[in-house]
């Protein structure tokens, strides 16, 4: 793998349990608590993928997603959104952004792993 996994939560329980999660797979993980945290990381490290939540203090997920792809090194790493929120329209709003997976909290850690495992990992 060339870059870590870039996990974006504002709860720092998340952010926790998501590098818990990912320890086992010997991957980098780096984690920001807003968006502009998550923009400054993103212009100085190189990121296989991002994990990021749809509810965010400063920018919305959504925005966020956005503004990634106007960072060159951002423009085609593959990002997976999660949400505590029901709303299912989520999903489909950020597949049409960019995004290539939704997680739905709370999620199955195996699941995080598999889908940590399909894309961030040759």
């Amino acid at each position: 793998m060339t870059g870590a996994v870039l996990v974006v939560d504002d709860e720092s329980v998340t952010r926790r349990i998501v590098t818990f999660a990912l320890k086992p797979l010997n991957i980098e993980v780096l984690t920001a608590e807003s968006a502009a945290a998550a923009l400054e990381i993103a212009n100085r490290r190189d990121i296989s993928l991002m994990l990021l939540d749809i509810n965010l203090p400063d920018m919305d997920g959504f925005s966020l997603i956005q503004e990634m792809r106007k960072i060159q090194r951002m423009a085609n790493v593959p990002i997976i959104s999660f949400t505590a929120r029901n709303d299912t329209d989520d999903g489909a709003r950020a597949s049409a952004l960019g995004a290539i997976g939704m997680l739905y909290k709370p999620f199955s850690m195996q699941d995080l792993r598999d889908m940590v495992k399909k894309y961030a990992i040759p």
